[in-house]
């Protein structure tokens, strides 16, 4: 029973990792390649950044958009419906700050400087980068995600 459901858990997992990563694409494509929002810089144009050049600002922007938007759907899914049964003992602000700092490392760390390094540095097409970096996202996630947001509370023996 305990391997079917982890087995479960993992389907659901990469379930709701796979329709925040459809919706960050579909973020992505829609605020990077439409000209629905002229607020944004036009492509390809530089900004020094800290400690570095950005060949396309807009697309550093609207990658960012697009992760805090995957993150909070992925975030809900997981809370309400992939680990339902686990992380009862900690308190829902505490788990979403805990996810958060997490994609600290994952979603902007991994996905966008992937996403972001691949396009600009070696001509990958956006569309190609983005599931290389969320499927190195993703296995650092469940890893993070299974084991300390989520993991299962300690069973107290009765005998005790």
């Amino acid at each position: 029973m305990r391997r079917l459901a982890a087995n479960t858990t993992i389907v659901k997992f990469l379930i709701v990792g796979g329709s925040a990563s459809v919706l960050y694409q579909s973020v992505l494509f829609l605020l990077y390649d439409s000209p629905l929002f002229p607020i944004l810089p036009d492509k390809d144009v530089s900004a020094r950044l800290v400690f570095f050049d950005h060949g396309d600002v807009r697309l550093l922007i609207v990658t960012i958009i697009a992760m805090e938007i995957g993150v909070t759907t992925a975030f809900i899914g997981h809370s309400f419906w992939t680990f339902r049964d686990r992380g009862e003992h900690k308190p829902l602000l505490l788990r979403y700050g805990q996810f958060h700092a997490n994609q600290l490392i994952s979603a902007l760390g991994i996905l966008t400087v992937t996403v972001n390094v691949l396009t600009v540095q070696f001509g990958f097409y956006h569309f190609i980068a983005a599931p290389i970096g969320m499927a190195m996202a993703g296995a650092w996630n469940w890893l993070f995600d299974s084991q300390v947001i989520w993991r299962r509370a300690k069973r107290r023996d009765a005998a005790s």
